[in-house]
């Protein structure tokens, strides 16, 4: 246990929130730092998830609650313990006022380092940052993973596959498939983020894909069904369409996991789904929205190979 002197002044803490994707680029930043910062410890911060507040309104009813290690079995860095938190920064059991408190307090005896703004920039500095650091943000930039692939496939390897689940994957991985993710749902009341994946988009996406000239089977992922037979359905003519049904609540991870099998992928503009592409093991094209968000912001987001549009 850390609980002072210099073995304190080696612990860095990176805050985990948010959906499913979110929480994997959180984790994997933090082993960035591992792999940046050996001898120091790294630990992650999930003190979030079981506040009152945000399990009544906040992160943990409109997602899943923290699902890392209920998901994925190599999950390895410790969690932060309240103390080693109280020492690092201003933790109250309050979501609302803890956010407020850092905000406004000074920092305790340790760097308050914020990615909120610029999740999608990528920050070298961040590695420049010696002693007791605390994280906040997304970071959501390719160059901090980008050399890392390998290892974050077998961090992020989903459990073996079950039922119409492992049915989909052997039909997938026996064909040239698509996935194609539409998101909508909450997207439809954000202003960052709607408004970028329509029906443009998906129609300039699946032309490029269908340039090559091959049969192609397309699996779509929605939680707008009925939108999706309304307006993407007739984008495919007489291709085989199968819309992949059944993964809700905790299980809807494997939608992300499905998509690693698929041949190609076009994404939305999504932590879920583009996790789905950098984990995919079929090595195809990746077509994603070249705007993220509604936002005239740098993005450093994609791999070189993907194919913006």
């Amino acid at each position: 246990m850390i609980v002072g002197g210099n073995d304190y002044c080696k612990v860095k803490v990176v805050n985990i929130i948010g959906g499913l994707g979110n929480q994997m680029f959180q984790y994997a930043f933090a082993l960035s730092l591992k792999e940046h910062f050996p001898k120091e410890e790294i630990r992650i911060d999930i003190s979030h998830f079981n506040y009152l507040f945000v399990n009544k309104v906040g992160a943990a009813n409109l997602h899943n609650g923290y699902e890392l290690d209920k998901i994925f079995f190599n999950i390895e860095l410790k969690k932060a313990n309240a103390w080693q938190l109280m020492k690092l920064t201003w933790f109250i059991p309050n979501y609302l006022i803890s956010r407020i408190a850092r905000k406004i307090l000074p920092v305790r005896n340790s760097e308050y380092i914020q990615n909120s703004s610029d999740c999608f920039f990528y920050d070298p500095m961040v590695y420049n940052k010696q002693g007791s650091c605390y994280y906040e943000g997304y970071w959501q930039a390719i160059g901090y993973y980008e050399s890392m692939r390998d290892k974050l496939c077998k961090i992020f390897q989903h459990p073996s596959p079950e039922g119409k689940n492992k049915q989909y994957i052997e039909n997938m991985e026996s064909s040239n498939s698509v996935g194609i993710h539409i998101r909508r749902g909450d997207y439809l009341l954000s202003d960052n983020f709607r408004g970028i994946c329509e029906v443009d988009y998906y129609k300039r996406a699946i032309d490029k894909i269908l340039q090559d000239g091959e049969k192609h089977v397309f699996y779509l992922f929605s939680n707008d069904q009925k939108w999706c037979e309304e307006y993407i359905l007739p984008l495919l003519g007489n291709y085989e369409i199968i819309f992949v049904t059944g993964n809700i609540g905790r299980d809807s991870c494997w939608d992300m996991f499905l998509m690693t099998h698929c041949k190609d992928l076009i994404i939305a503009n999504s932590s879920f789904s583009w996790w789905g592409a950098f984990l995919n093991k079929r090595g195809g094209r990746v077509v994603t929205p070249k705007r993220w968000m509604n936002r005239n912001i740098r993005y450093d987001l994609w791999m070189p190979e993907w194919i913006r549009i």
